[in-house]
């Protein structure tokens, strides 16, 4: 389904941004 595809993607991307972030910040 395109549900399933478009959580299945979204999930990982979220959760990267998220660390991303606490990363950046953290050093920045």
């Amino acid at each position: 389904g395109f549900v399933a595809s478009l959580m299945f993607v979204l999930v990982p991307t979220v959760f990267l941004l998220v660390l991303y972030i606490q990363t950046s910040s953290r050093q920045g």
